[in-house]
């Protein structure tokens, strides 16, 4: 869950300058973005970052409305009164300036023939009925609930799926107890050492003052994610530190042994 000031149209601020190495990949430099930034590594939270599509849920008529994260390059075109987000200039892998607006998901949504046919939107729709149902979710009926939350769409059908997640479609929440802390995490060279370690996408650096930043594994030299993500396909099941996961059947979470298990409600 994010406030307004933690959220930029789902796009992040990198605490540290980025530098081109080969044509596409950016690594970062030891130099900080801002004080703040620096400040927020040293003493802020820092979450878990899941590899996926950005996503958010939108308190409507008492209910959640799922929305999907849409790049634009030619400008900002919302189609919710959400933020809009824009690229950091720090983070420009071509030269061209990122803006982002939101799609709602059709809940009828269902794409694809045969062997191919899936069910994005009867799957999340399901997802987040399981999940308010089961008290995973905050009710959309309640006064309290936040106005939206952002998430990531993950499973078969999004990305590598390099956690091995067994469904097409499920969410995972921007925040605890879905996402775990990362901890021992308060330098650069902290981070390329764990990164060096464990597979995992990145981190999420929450400020004290709820403003956030990230770093993503990828852009760090030696990396176990870019090991296993450059293969094609990825291995799926080969992260070493999991979320945990909201599907049509309830919350999954993912043993020592790497296998998947719904948790009992």
């Amino acid at each position: 869950m994010a406030s307004e000031k933690a959220f930029n149209g789902g796009k992040l601020f990198h605490p540290f300058e980025t530098e081109k190495v080969g044509k596409w990949q950016l690594i970062y430099k030891e130099d900080f973005t801002s004080p703040e930034a620096r400040a927020a590594l040293e003493k802020g939270v820092k979450l878990l970052k899941v590899d996926g599509a950005c996503t958010v849920l939108h308190k409507e008529n008492c209910s959640w409305r799922f929305c999907q994260r849409q790049d634009n390059y030619r400008g900002e075109e919302s189609t919710l009164d959400l933020p809009k987000g824009k690229q950091p200039a720090h983070y420009s892998q071509g030269g061209k300036e990122h803006n982002y607006c939101w799609l709602p998901v059709d809940p009828k949504w269902v794409c694809g023939k045969g062997k191919r046919k899936q069910f994005p939107g009867p799957d999340t729709y399901q997802t987040i009925s399981k999940a308010v149902e089961d008290g995973n979710l905050p009710d959309p009926s309640d006064p309290e609930a936040p106005e939206w939350i952002t998430c990531e769409w993950v499973g078969i059908k999004h990305q590598k799926n390099m956690d091995g997640i067994p469904y097409d479609h499920a969410l995972v929440p921007h925040m605890e107890p879905f996402v775990p802390r990362i901890e021992g995490v308060s330098s650069l060279a902290d981070f390329v050492e764990l990164a060096k370690k464990e597979c995992f996408e990145g981190i999420v650096i929450v400020a004290e003052d709820g403003t956030r930043f990230k770093m993503r594994c990828e852009m760090v030299e030696g990396s176990l994610w870019n090991k296993f993500w450059k293969k094609k396909p990825a291995d799926p099941g080969v992260t070493t530190i999991c979320p945990q996961v909201l599907c049509k059947d309830g919350l999954l979470r993912r043993g020592e042994d790497g296998s998947w298990a719904l948790v009992e409600s």
